[in-house]
């Protein structure tokens, strides 16, 4: 007699479905969220009095979407919506505005129809992304700026630091985990660019919660908000590790390290301070010397940088490169 044994894993294979789109103007995309929400929450109903009724007959002129579709003069085959095309177990999908953009998120299916992007294009606006079965969480970067001043307006930079608190105030509760998980939260990421625009990067428990909170501090400080939705890093402990690194101020100085010093720690303390950079990469910029350890940032950093190494005992200097 033989006996086999057999020990399984029970798994599925959903992910979550995000599509965001973006329009000529506000009140466009306020009408789009609200189209699409109110046909995904009748498909959503439709779907579940089916499941309920197994021997039921389809109704005449088809599901939900089916009929949406018709009626918005979308093309045949964008509007499938069963079985792996709609999520089976999870919430219905959610659809919300955030300024001239639209953002429709299902947290637990394995793929939506193409009917959305279809829609988008149809009501005059384009695709900025679409995440299509995302197994990994979700990073959004809110892009914001006073409507209605100019950049260089000095109360520009007072409202937004008004705003940023408010946000600060209440992130904690929006990018907190479940219950259910024991991980520590991703801190969220305050950062800028070389155009001096402000950015704020989250990972929120709920991707909706998160980006309606936002949004409605957004509105109450005059903010225009533009929306970035992308899936993080597989296995990334901080997704936003670079962006909390200190810029390097831009400028013609390059700085050289010839040689260490005495102390090889003292040196490489001084070349993480230098450079904004972690162990690994101190440790490698202390090999193939000589080598630039800076290029192109401004005078008085290369010159900062060049004195730190040789209160370390080290030989540097900060130069600018002649032309080739």
């Amino acid at each position: 007699m033989r006996i086999r044994l057999f020990h399984a894993f029970a798994s599925n294979n959903s992910g979550s479905y995000t599509i965001v789109g973006s329009f000529r103007d506000a009140a466009t995309a306020e009408e789009v969220a609200r189209l699409v929400q109110e046909v995904c929450d009748a498909h959503s109903a439709w779907l579940e009095a089916r499941a309920a009724e197994p021997g039921a007959a389809a109704p005449e002129g088809g599901s939900p979407l089916e009929a949406f579709a018709r009626r918005e003069g979308l093309r045949a085959g964008d509007h499938d919506g069963d079985g792996d095309d709609w999520p089976q177990y999870g919430p219905s999908p959610a659809a919300i505005a955030a300024g001239h953009q639209v953002i429709v998120h299902a947290p637990y299916t394995v793929t939506m129809p193409p009917l959305f992007g279809a829609l988008f294009y149809a009501k005059g606006g384009r695709v900025d992304t679409e995440l299509d079965h995302a197994h990994e969480a979700l990073a959004v970067e809110f892009s914001y700026r006073p409507a209605d001043v100019r950049w260089d307006d000095p109360r520009a930079a007072e409202r937004l630091d008004a705003f940023e608190q408010r946000v600060a105030a209440e992130l904690p509760a929006w990018t907190a985990r479940s219950e259910h998980d024991r991980r520590p939260p991703i801190a969220p990421a305050w950062h800028s660019d070389a155009w001096r625009s402000r950015h704020l990067s989250a990972v929120f428990d709920d991707l909706v919660e998160g980006v309606q909170g936002v949004r409605r501090l957004a509105r109450e400080h005059g903010m225009g908000l533009t929306v970035r939705v992308t899936e993080c890093p597989y296995g990334a402990a901080d997704p936003f590790a670079h962006l909390r690194a200190r810029p390097n101020p831009f400028g013609p100085f390059h700085v050289i390290l010839w040689q260490l010093g005495p102390d090889r720690i003292a040196a490489m303390k001084a070349v993480r301070e230098a450079v904004g950079c972690d162990l690994d990469e101190a440790k490698a910029a202390l090999e193939g010397l000589p080598r630039e350890i800076l290029v192109e940032v401004s005078e008085a950093h290369a010159r900062r940088a060049a004195d730190l190494l040789r209160q370390a005992g080290c030989d540097a200097e900060a130069v600018v490169p002649a032309r080739r």
